[in-house]
């Protein structure tokens, strides 16, 4: 994870503050790529009392726009813990990401809670994310995240969807996930979001065929994500030339 430190540290294009905040966001992709890629957007909000809950569909996704881990999923509201879901959030707007982990593009980005809507893979516990990692504007590989909230598991693929021997911090899955039939659809996809960045990871998800842009990661695990085997680490480093 050299890389995502090296990339912390020294390079620091303004645009990240964009690119990281779950809402700004938007306006990228939708210039990149298009709006048909966009999640559908309930709202955007600067304080909790401004979440209608009674406006709200009965499944959706709350999240803050300024840090990682912020999220919650309302599958029912029936059952939905609105005053917990309330004290959360009044929680993430009170946090300055950047204080708590140094991730330099998060300083600027103002708190904020978006209201998304729900989203499933039939068959999965919860969505499946499909992650290209991308050095200088070309995906190398992809990461893939099942399971994210229960046993999660991480495995690696090729471009061509060839399952690679290596892991990234979660157990690997015994169980492969079929190539996704518009998989060069998503690659192409990514390329055009990384276009110009040294390395930035570029999230998916794809539904029933669907693809939805996920979000855009310029320091995954912060840099301390740990390879295995250990070597993986530094070819995953030989691909960034810091003087492009």
């Amino acid at each position: 994870m050299a890389t995502i430190i090296w990339q912390n540290l020294y390079d620091r294009a303004p645009i990240y503050t964009e690119l990281v905040d779950k809402y700004a966001v938007r306006v990228y992709v939708e210039e990149k790529i298009g709006a048909q890629y966009l999640n559908d957007l309930y709202g955007v909000y600067d304080t909790v009392t401004e979440v209608d809950f009674e406006t709200l569909p009965q499944q959706f996704v709350l999240k803050g726009t300024h840090g990682a881990d912020m999220i919650l999923i309302c599958k029912n509201k029936a059952d939905f813990d609105i005053d917990g879901a309330k004290r959360k959030m009044d929680t993430w707007l009170k946090t300055n990401f950047y204080q708590l982990w140094g991730e330099h593009a998060y300083n600027h980005v103002p708190p904020r809670i978006i209201c998304e809507q729900f989203l499933a893979n039939e068959n999965e516990n919860a969505l499946v994310d499909y992650k290209f990692h991308c050095f200088h504007g070309e995906p190398k590989h992809i990461q893939i995240d099942r399971n994210r909230f229960i046993d999660h598991t991480l495995n690696f693929y090729d471009l061509e969807w060839n399952r690679l021997p290596f892991g990234l911090w979660y157990p690997q899955s015994e169980k492969d996930l079929p190539r996704p039939k518009n998989l060069n659809v998503m690659v192409d996809l990514a390329r055009k979001l990384a276009r110009n960045f040294k390395f930035v990871r570029v999230d998916f998800y794809n539904i029933e065929g669907r693809i939805y842009f996920g979000e855009m990661t310029f320091y995954p695990c912060n840099g301390f994500g740990v390879f295995t085997p250990p070597e993986k680490d530094f070819e995953f480093g030989s691909w960034l030339n810091s003087r492009e």
